[in-house]
């Protein structure tokens, strides 16, 4: 290709590139038409709103919080019941207990614990974990089933375990 063919090829594309961006300008109406709009009224006030005397309700959070660290010891475990802070409470139930569980193991390792409630849950069964830790300081994992509403139907349930699993059922009061 020629140089002079070249400087006419780039020539054309330079005036092309110049039509297509100053034709329609040239062409193009007014634009979107612009609208009036109402005068806003000045006397308009804002509504008056008054100062708060107190952001924040008094509480006695603080304290609770406070309550609460003297009832659990270094390792998060209720100093009366041994059981970790915010899992499932099991002990020996009373003429109060409403709530009841089924307590079929108590493991050293909680491997063993979770293979077992997992064994069960398997099984269809409600079965969950906790941590308690015995009066010497050892941590122990308890399986159990439940909760339940009825002390017959955890009594009956603990027949069925008792037969199924072969491990030995107690019936334990449940609370959180």
């Amino acid at each position: 290709m020629s140089e002079q063919t070249r400087y006419r090829i780039t020539g054309g594309l330079f005036l092309l590139a110049i039509a297509i961006i100053f034709l329609p300008m040239l062409f193009d109406d007014d634009g979107v038409p612009s609208v009036e709009l109402a005068p806003v009224d000045a006397g308009y006030q804002p509504p008056v709103v008054e100062a708060f005397e107190e952001t924040v309700p008094e509480t006695d959070l603080a304290a609770r919080v406070q309550a609460l660290r003297q009832e659990a010891d270094d390792q998060g475990f209720h100093r009366r019941t041994g059981t970790r802070i915010g899992e499932p409470v099991l002990s020996l139930p009373d003429d109060e207990t409403s709530v009841w569980a089924i307590q079929l193991g108590s493991f050293s390792e909680a491997g063993k614990a979770t293979a077992f409630r997992d064994r069960l849950r398997a099984d269809g069964h409600e079965a969950f974990t906790s941590m308690f830790k015995r009066g010497e300081g050892t941590i122990m994992h308890r399986v159990a089933v439940g909760p339940f509403l009825s002390e017959e139907r955890a009594s009956s349930l603990a027949t069925d375990l008792e037969d199924q699993y072969g491990e030995t059922p107690t019936l334990m009061a449940f609370g959180n």
